[in-house]
């Protein structure tokens, strides 16, 4: 393993295991995979402790957002999953 990926990973663990959603639930129960390539290119998959929740979904872009400007990391992709309509809710995150 890389220098790099290890650096990266350390980062976004520490960012993870501080961020709640807007309801107070821990990301880390609601996050099913998190991969970090040797690229530092994050790949993460999330059910939403909500699943008809706006801010839920405004606060995974703002988690993406984060993660975009740790230190290292070259892309982010949060996939959504577990809600109505969680295609969607990947694709707005896309954007």
């Amino acid at each position: 393993m890389s220098r790099k990926k290890v650096s990266v990973q350390r980062r976004l663990v520490s960012l993870i295991q501080k961020w709640e959603d807007p309801h107070g639930i821990p990301l880390t129960e609601m996050i099913q995979n998190l991969d970090i390539d040797e690229d530092a290119r994050v790949q993460i998959s999330i059910q939403p402790s909500r699943p008809h929740c706006a801010c839920c979904l405004f606060d995974l872009e703002s988690l993406q957002n984060r993660i975009r400007e740790t230190k290292g990391v070259f892309s982010v992709q949060i996939t959504v999953f577990g809600v109505p309509d969680a295609e969607r809710w990947t694709r707005a995150l896309s954007n």
